[in-house]
């Protein structure tokens, strides 16, 4: 009960913290390097995207830094409270950021007649975004969670060696396929379709992984869940001994 009084004092202490600017910055970002893309052709368009998915993933990692965090330890304000707030509060920009993309990259793409029936592959390009979003928040939670105040910098610099990496792929593990059409009912489907699903399977794997790590970090500083398993297996060596 004490927690759930606290949450409105929370989420206006993390509305004022977390840093805004960084979002602004994303989404500008977003948009300039994906406007160099806007063409009515869909592998621009859906390259224009993932450039632009990445940038918003930049602009999170810091979300979670916050020097002032480790005061609240001895409080009835858990740990996890204030990172699931300024989660709250941060993630639904970059999402609504994400979709009004699409539908400017969309928009283009469908100018001529010929390319009017085309549609952006929103499903599948949110999942890559959820990967690399996965990535940086997971990799700032767990850097916080060792008992680090600032794991930004981290993040930032593990999702563009993870962007990197793979791209560096072998062609049988390739994530970064080309986009592809279903198939039509009772059609058997192409071998570039079978890639571009393969593919997402593995952006799905790596997505998953991500949030599962987000799931862990935010939640109180390893080291002191440590630390008493450490004295408590001490004290029971201590009175095992002779």
């Amino acid at each position: 009960m004490t927690t759930i009084r606290v949450v409105p004092a929370v989420l206006y202490r993390s509305a004022r913290l977390v840093p805004w600017w960084h979002l602004v910055l994303g989404l500008v970002a977003a948009v300039a390097l994906a406007a160099t893309r806007r063409t009515d052709y869909v592998d621009d368009v859906v390259f224009g995207l993932r450039v632009g998915a990445v940038a918003l993933a930049v602009s999170l990692a810091f979300v979670l830094d916050d020097p002032a965090l480790s005061v609240t330890d001895g409080k009835p304000v858990p740990l996890w409270l204030p990172r699931l707030a300024r989660l709250a509060l941060v993630l639904p920009v970059p999402a609504a950021g994400w979709w009004l993309l699409m539908d400017w990259m969309e928009a283009e793409m469908q100018s001529t007649p010929e390319t009017a029936a085309t549609t952006v592959p929103r499903v599948a390009l949110t999942i890559e975004l959820a990967a690399f979003v996965g990535i940086v928040l997971g990799f700032a939670a767990l850097v916080v969670r060792s008992g680090r105040e600032a794991g930004g910098l981290v993040a930032a610099v593990a999702l563009l060696g993870a962007v990197v990496a793979l791209l560096m792929l072998p062609e049988r593990w390739r994530v970064f396929a080309s986009p592809a059409s279903p198939p039509l009912p009772g059609e058997a489907p192409s071998p570039i379709w079978e890639v571009w699903v393969d593919a997402h399977r593995r952006w799905a794997a790596i997505a998953a992984a991500g949030w599962v790590a987000l799931a862990v970090g935010v939640r109180g500083p390893a080291r002191g869940r440590l630390a008493r398993w450490a004295a408590a297996t001490s004290g029971r060596i201590r009175r095992a001994a002779p």
